[in-house]
């Protein structure tokens, strides 16, 4: 249950975005940065056709140039940058028949690929559907590709003819010069906060986007199982407000009792995700209080927790919800996407002594989502309002979007946020 599209195991999450076409353009400018003479298509029926699809955003529906397969329905790209990249999304465009691809499978810095490289598992893989209007963005598990400097897309199969035919291949992200080894975003960078945090652990370490003004507000945002902070920073980022904060702190690495005992970064663990699953009370208890000494952190160096909004992603907005709902002040507000509360049978008398039973609570959840199935959403927000005043609840589900996020859901957080952290 990772991040931003970051969910573990394959990513499947597609929305359609809803950005002017203008803007759309200029984040889809990643072909500007391909190392066009060095790019290979392995099995195009004509040698070169593989460059043609990474073309500008307003020529995505042009069919005068495509590429097709030749011996069979698999197409391979390896594609080299000429700097670094994090790719955020892709979007894939076909005819609109049985050639359109049906499977995208991405591989990152693995130069000079071949098919006989394909049976490795690849870094993340997407089911698609027919997109002849090159509307549908899948988003990446940016964690995962961050520092891309060679990306390859495996094409397995289509929809059931002989061959595959593409028009267009579109990469959203951003792009480092070879040289450089900062990042820079607007004009704050992410900032590792270190020294005099040293007695709150997960400040630590943890990213920090600035704000452009003076901080009147923060907002504290949680991963998911497997995933860093880094992932949401740069979500935050895209949505950021000049007068907040936004904390996206690094869980720890223990071993995780779903995944047969690998150690990997989770806020607690677990061992099931079904609503009858056996859970980590004193783990979930545990990592509440590191949470809760952040916003203490915070209160002390002058933003109230009244000005502090928890949100997460996956398992991350499992625990934001427990650490909201048992808190002892009164917090501006949670965003929980693609959750659940944990321990949900201790409650409502758990919130006994929270200052939060009016608390406003965004919950979004994906209907196609096949980790925390949308129906466990629906009981997690029909428990929240027997915990908090029922109207203070608001669930949104997005058709077609997995265990991801999307455009729509995150001008959704957006609005929230400003709406619960209006500047002052």
């Amino acid at each position: 249950m990772s991040g931003h599209g970051h969910g573990h195991g394959h990513g499947h999450g597609c929305c359609e975005d809803d950005h002017e076409p203008a803007e759309r353009g200029v984040e889809y400018g990643l072909y500007r940065r391909i190392d066009i003479e060095k790019l290979q298509c392995l099995n195009e029926s004509r040698d070169g056709d593989g460059k043609l699809v990474f073309k500008p955003w307003d020529q995505r529906t042009d069919k005068e140039k495509f590429v097709e397969s030749d011996a069979d329905e698999e197409l391979l790209f390896n594609i080299p940058f000429t700097g670094s990249v994090k790719l955020k999304g892709i979007i894939l465009s076909g005819e609109d028949d049985e050639s359109h691809p049906a499977e995208m499978r991405l591989y990152k810095n693995i130069p000079q690929m071949s098919f006989d490289d394909v049976s490795r598992e690849p870094e993340q893989a997407f089911r698609l559907n027919r997109d002849p209007l090159a509307e549908l963005e899948y988003p990446t598990k940016i964690a995962r590709f961050s520092n891309v400097e060679h990306l390859s897309i495996h094409i397995p199969r289509n929809f059931g003819a002989d061959s595959t035919r593409i028009y267009y291949i579109g990469l959203r992200g951003e792009y480092t010069e070879a040289h450089r080894h900062e990042v820079t975003i607007s004009s704050a960078p992410f900032q590792c906060m270190c020294g005099n945090n040293m007695s709150v652990p997960l400040l630590a370490e943890a990213v920090t986007v600035s704000g452009t003004e003076k901080e009147t507000a923060a907002v504290i945002f949680l991963h998911g199982l497997g995933d860093t902070g880094h992932g949401w920073a740069d979500a935050m980022t895209a949505i950021r407000l000049p007068y907040i904060k936004y904390i996206c702190p690094h869980a720890p690495r223990i071993p995780v009792t779903l995944n047969m005992k690998m150690t990997m970064p989770s806020w607690f663990d677990l061992m099931g995700l079904t609503p009858e699953a056996p859970e980590d009370e004193a783990g979930i208890k545990r990592a509440a209080e590191n949470i809760k000494a952040i916003i203490d952190h915070e209160a002390k160096n002058g933003i109230p927790p009244n000005r502090i909004l928890l949100g997460g992603f996956s398992q991350g907005g499992a625990l934001s919800l427990y650490t909201a709902l048992t808190y002892q002040q009164k917090l501006a507000g949670v965003v929980a996407l693609s959750c659940w509360l944990p321990l949900h049978k201790t409650f409502p008398q758990a919130a006994s002594g929270s200052a939060n039973k009016d608390i406003p609570i965004l919950q979004c959840h994906g209907e196609m989502d096949p980790m925390i199935p949308p129906q466990f959403g629906a009981l997690t927000a029909e428990k929240l309002k027997t915990i908090v005043y029922p109207q203070r609840v608001t669930f949104r589900t997005y058709p077609g979007l997995m265990h991801s996020s999307c455009p729509q859901e995150m001008t959704a957080v957006k609005e929230f946020i400003e709406k619960q952290l209006p500047r002052i």
